[in-house]
């Protein structure tokens, strides 16, 4: 498969939709959390959104594994290898760390850019509709590497 093509799957397929978990995850930590904003509340937060984040890394191993094959660039196969959670337990913990890290910048920034009315209001759904928008660009791009196909070989 070509690089381009490759790159195109990851992104409207990965990496946008996971930058998008992470902004829900911020969204409703600040929305549902009332003072959000102490740091023991917003470690406790990050921890569950980490959680969060490997759970839906644990959904996604079949395209990841199925993308990871089909690339013979160095660079782009680590990128998808930190979606992966079938590694050696140090890179697990190590990648649910810095999920961590990241969901506490995420609720960090959602609560610093947004207004209240905005993280209570529509932000949630708006970020959903870019999630579902990417992620169906991604499946319909890559829909035939992708799908479970008894005849093919």
């Amino acid at each position: 498969m070509k690089k381009s093509h490759v790159l195109l799957v990851f992104t409207f397929l990965l990496l946008v939709p996971y930058f998008c978990s992470l902004a829900i995850i911020g969204i409703g930590y600040n929305a549902l959390v009332l003072h959000s904003g102490e740091i023991v509340r917003t470690i406790i937060g990050a921890f569950v959104g980490a959680i969060i984040m490997f759970a839906i890394k644990a959904t996604i191993q079949r395209p990841v594994d199925l993308l990871a094959m089909q690339t013979h660039d160095g660079i782009i196969r680590q990128l998808l290898r930190f979606f992966s959670i079938r590694r050696r337990y140090f890179l697990l913990v190590a990648n649910v760390i810095l999920d961590f890290v990241l969901c506490f910048l995420a609720t960090y920034l959602v609560r610093s850019v947004l207004t209240l009315d905005q993280i209570v209001g529509n932000a949630a759904g708006v970020v959903l509709l870019v999630m579902f928008v990417s992620t169906c660009l991604g499946a319909y791009v890559e829909y035939d590497n992708l799908s479970i196909d008894p005849n093919q070989h």
